[in-house]
């Protein structure tokens, strides 16, 4: 159970408010501690290591104009939407429409300079994205002492799910920003704000991490619970925040496809299909970021085990003191983020990156609370020993990574402008193909995801196929279309044979509507169906 602290005078806890750049690892307690500028120069210096790491997996082959995970779908969705198509009426999305609205401004900029410059300028954000994460969360911890500090923003800059996250344009890491920024504007050091237009902002930046990702509900339902014993003063207006910043972009879209947005928010899930469960122990190896370290099965228990040990050890041990409200939202929205993802059969990579903020903020407050309080220097070493072994990790592993682009070989066989179909849409945002010149073409943005919104073989996700391949000229895919994910009837199937001329080039399939014109590639041959 959650037990909030009662709020002291003027609605602050025994755990003392300070300013930016306070409390060295002295040994005294929090709240008690000299100014230390020193914190200041920590946050600044992990905020730009961030962002230049970030900035290096961006220089691997690929990682700026290529194909990675998920990014070319809500970018596509935003182009589509600067194209006047409404998400869940026009279009299915199968989040809420935060990132959407988000991307924009990048959106638009592909009117100029095309949709996979755009992309790749999205992408440049994402140091900034990183650094700006490392910054809130230096914000949150720094009265806990340079230990805490160096451990949280260490943690949050170079924990292996969120650079994965950041690298791919995966949404965990941009929920992690505003779950981040909520926290830094609710908590004066270890205890609620008393400000309520600080409670209101912060439940504005948690109602737009769930406008982006519907999992930020965990920390807001933490929050929640803590807000209890100050309704009045803490949870309406926290509350207010929430909903202005969650609830108003959301209703014109509910409002104008109440029904489609039910479905492709809400839906998916149950839908997700899965050959086999995903064990836990690889769970546990993504969220600990043992993984990250070539740590087997047992390896990734045993690591978990140690890690919950020194938690229990940190509040256990004495001086044993109360935890404070954000002692307990970092307890609580660490488990619950990781019981979360220990349940459904699927599991991806980046879920992980959703657990970043909640593990650095504990594991800074266990390091604080276990060895800071008792030997400073000690932290210290402990600290700095830590993250730099998580970082050189990275740095190590970077090298390695790359991503495909495609972008020659699609402008040499599909026509700019051409109506386009594809199994992904990054096949299309990163060549150039997304866009249209025509009106009356395909719209889809999301094969995979819309087919699941429908129910994944469904006679809705039948129909939906069958008019996207109707309005489409050519098809471009990794796999032949009659093995796609839709799966298709045998009567897709048959009007794609009898309609379409199926081509090779560059390790991708063609389809070319009968009549249409298609460039030649080194390699590019008509095949047999």
């Amino acid at each position: 159970m959650i037990s909030p602290q009662p709020d002291r005078a003027q609605g602050k806890s025994d755990l003392a408010t300070t300013p930016f750049g306070t409390v060295p690892d002295t040994g005294a307690p929090p709240g008690k501690r000299p100014v230390d500028r020193a914190i200041t120069a920590i946050i600044v210096a992990a905020a730009v290591l961030a962002a230049g790491i970030t900035f290096y997996q961006l220089s691997r082959p690929g990682l700026l104009f290529g194909i990675t995970p998920d990014i070319s779908v809500w970018i596509g969705a935003s182009i589509r939407l600067v194209h006047g198509a409404i998400p869940y009426r026009d279009f299915d999305l199968i989040q809420p429409p935060g990132f959407t609205l988000l991307a924009t401004p990048f959106a638009a900029l592909s009117e100029w300079i095309g949709t996979r410059d755009a992309l790749a300028a999205l992408r440049l954000g994402t140091p900034l994205l990183s650094a700006g994460s490392v910054i809130l969360i230096g914000l949150v911890i720094r009265h806990r002492g340079r230990s805490a500090v160096i451990v949280a923003c260490g943690v949050m800059a170079f924990f292996p799910a969120e650079m994965y996250a950041l690298r791919s344009g995966l949404l965990e890491s941009v929920v992690d920003f505003f779950c981040l920024a909520g926290l830094a504007l609710i908590f004066d050091g270890d205890a609620f704000t008393s400000s309520r237009r600080r409670l209101v902002l912060g439940g504005i930046a948690f109602g737009i991490a769930g406008l982006v990702k519907s999992p930020a509900i965990v920390p807001v339902l933490v929050v929640l619970v803590l807000c209890l014993p100050g309704i009045r003063r803490r949870l309406v207006p926290f509350l207010v925040g929430l909903i202005a910043g969650f609830g108003v972009p959301t209703l014109p879209f509910f409002l104008l496809a109440p029904g489609s947005f039910i479905r492709d928010v809400f839906s998916p899930l149950s839908y997700i299909p899965v050959a086999s469960r995903v064990s836990i122990s690889t769970r546990l190896g993504e969220l600990t970021g043992i993984f990250a370290f070539g740590g087997s099965a047992l390896v990734a228990i045993a690591g978990t085990i140690v890690l919950i040990a020194v938690v229990v050890a940190a509040f256990a041990l004495p001086p044993r003191r109360k935890p404070s409200p954000l002692e307990w939202f970092a307890i609580s929205a660490t488990t619950l983020a990781a019981l979360a993802q220990l349940g459904p059969a699927y599991y991806f990579p980046q879920y992980a990156a959703f657990m970043a903020p909640f593990l650095a903020l504990l594991l800074g407050i266990s390091l604080a609370r276990l060895v800071a309080e008792r030997s400073p220097r000690v932290a210290l070493a402990i600290a700095t020993t830590g993250v730099a072994v998580l970082c050189i990790s990275q740095l190590v592993a970077i090298p390695g990574v790359a991503a495909p682009d495609v972008a020659n070989v699609v402008d040499a066989v599909i026509p700019a402008g051409a109506c386009v179909l594809s199994d992904a849409p990054s096949k299309l945002v990163t060549t150039n193909r997304f866009v249209a010149a025509g009106s009356g073409c395909n719209t889809m943005i999301d094969p995979q995801g819309a087919t699941l919104s429908y129910g994944y073989g469904s006679a809705g996700a039948e129909h939906l196929w069958t008019n996207e391949v109707e309005h489409s000229d050519y098809m471009v895919t990794s796999t032949r279309f009659a093995i796609w994910d839709i799966p298709p009837d045998a009567a897709l199937r048959a009007y794609v044979d009898a309609n379409f001329q199926l081509i090779r080039a560059g390790g991708l399939l063609f389809y070319v509507r009968n009549g249409f014109p298609h460039g030649n590639v080194a390699g590019a041959a008509p095949e047999s169906r």
